[in-house]
């Protein structure tokens, strides 16, 4: 996630540092950039090249901002406003297939504000067919059914949800359950059906790099794997597979919790790390030292996730294990 943070007064620009300061030791959190004054002007030079905007600033300020920049609810990035006394941060733009409305919730946790959420799925208490796409990296081709298929949940119709065999683990999500029927099928994508809409959701792409000290057990991995993916939410039955080095392809506790997870492991050469190159990445010069290569456990990721991937997990250690996820955006 690439955050971007705007302020217009000195009070605002305090708070931008501080929430700066908390997000940049978040695993999930790319990048965070820190902008002062000039919003017009930054925000339009800036505006899509980052993953969720917050301002600190009047909600009309925003508004203005961003009113000529919009483009669409697929690709248009969150905005979020916090008012400089921090009681309230509001979900303005991209609430569903953005994150604004769940990066709202997160920024209000870290700051202990109150989240302003207006998106009428939610209000009702249920997860909308967009939402459910933000949290597990779906994609949406059919985008025109979207308001459809939301727009039965708001008003507490049936809507039907068939779920691929290993994306049953949504059974117990309680928001799912509550929002669909569920139902299980042959399939390898997820359909939203209600009276005479069909919506296809296709699961895009993830890998879990996987780096380790010598001698690691198979538990060490899978704690690690699943300590990871917490931090995204996400079921370890969402991952497509392992991928690392082949400095550690005999690695047996890497070996061992492919097995075990039943997932495969996808095995990276060191001529392809070294050529590869991805701005998501953070050389460590260990490994460089000891290896020849940048690192393992992101570049395999990235490698192995698809041409046009991209971390949703930067490297993060556990206990002798490292761990990277990286999802497909092709």
């Amino acid at each position: 996630m690439r955050f971007a943070i705007i302020s217009v007064t000195e009070e605002g620009k305090k708070i931008s540092n501080n929430i700066a300061s908390i997000l940049e030791n978040d695993p999930t959190t790319l990048k965070v950039d820190v902008f002062h004054k000039n919003v017009n002007k930054t925000m339009k030079t800036f505006f899509h090249d980052y993953d969720c905007w917050i301002g600190i600033m009047a909600t009309g300020i925003m508004v203005r901002c961003i009113c000529p920049l919009i483009k669409s609810k697929l690709n248009d990035p969150a905005v979020l406003v916090v008012g400089e006394n921090q009681k309230h941060v509001i979900s303005l733009l991209s609430g569903h297939m953005g994150g604004a409305n769940y990066l709202s919730t997160k920024i209000a946790g870290l700051i202990g504000a109150v989240p302003v959420i207006t998106t009428a799925t939610d209000l009702n208490g249920k997860m909308g067919i967009d939402t459910l796409a933000y949290y597990y990296w779906l994609e949406i081709p059919q985008s025109h059914l979207i308001k459809d298929i939301n727009k039965q949940l708001s008003e507490g119709g049936d809507v039907d949800l068939y779920l691929p065999t290993h994306f049953t683990f949504l059974e117990n999500h309680p928001m799912i359950k509550r929002s669909y029927k569920i139902h299980t099928w042959d399939k390898s994508f997820i359909r939203a059906s209600s009276s005479n809409t069909d919506l296809d959701l296709y699961p895009k792409r993830i890998v879990a790099g996987v780096g380790s000290k010598k001698g690691v057990t198979e538990e060490q991995v899978i704690f690690a794997i699943r300590s990871a993916l917490q931090h995204l939410h996400l079921h370890i039955g969402r991952l497509d597979a392992l991928a690392t080095a082949e400095i550690k392809k005999d690695e047996g506790g890497i070996k061992n919790a492919a097995v075990t997870l039943d997932l495969p492991l996808e095995i990276v050469s060191l001529q392809s790390i070294k050529d590869f190159k991805h701005s998501d990445c953070t050389p460590s010069a260990l490994v460089e030292r000891e290896f020849g290569v940048q690192g393992v456990c992101e570049p395999s990721a990235l490698i192995q996730a698809g041409e046009k991937s991209q971390l949703i997990l930067k490297k993060t250690a556990f206990n002798g294990v490292t761990i990277a996820v990286a999802v497909d955006n092709s």
